[in-house]
């Protein structure tokens, strides 16, 4: 047996299934910096590469920022603890929903698009 699915049931299933809190996304997307820095081991008798670390800094929220050497588990947390202390967008409750919650499965989506987005440039 052969199940057609039209074109906007279509639509809708994989919306129903990529839900993200806009809200979220757009607040990061707007004051993400991204810098490269160049880190010159001085060693005069060798010519080696300087070694390229990509920094990902928060417009108006420093501490809260992360480098391109840290796991992504760490950058998430890093961007949860901003979330949760410094804004209203996460309440305070975040971390004791349980893991299958769809408001905290919701805001983690969110921020794993977000890495994607911002760690594929």
């Amino acid at each position: 047996m052969k199940i057609i699915i039209n074109e906007n049931e279509k639509n809708q299933i994989s919306s129903k299934h990529e839900e993200f809190d806009s809200d979220i996304l757009l607040f990061l997307m707007r004051r993400i910096k991204v810098e490269e820095k160049k880190l010159n081991w001085s060693n005069f008798e060798t010519e080696e590469e300087p070694l390229k670390v990509i920094e990902y800094t928060f417009e108006g929220f420093p501490g809260y920022g992360f480098n391109s050497y840290r796991t992504k588990k760490e950058m998430m947390n890093n961007i949860l603890s901003l979330l949760v202390e410094e804004t209203d967008l996460i309440g305070d409750d975040f971390f004791e929903l349980p893991d299958q919650h769809p408001k905290k499965q919701k805001i983690i989506k969110t921020i794993r698009k977000f890495l994607n987005n911002v760690l594929k440039n």
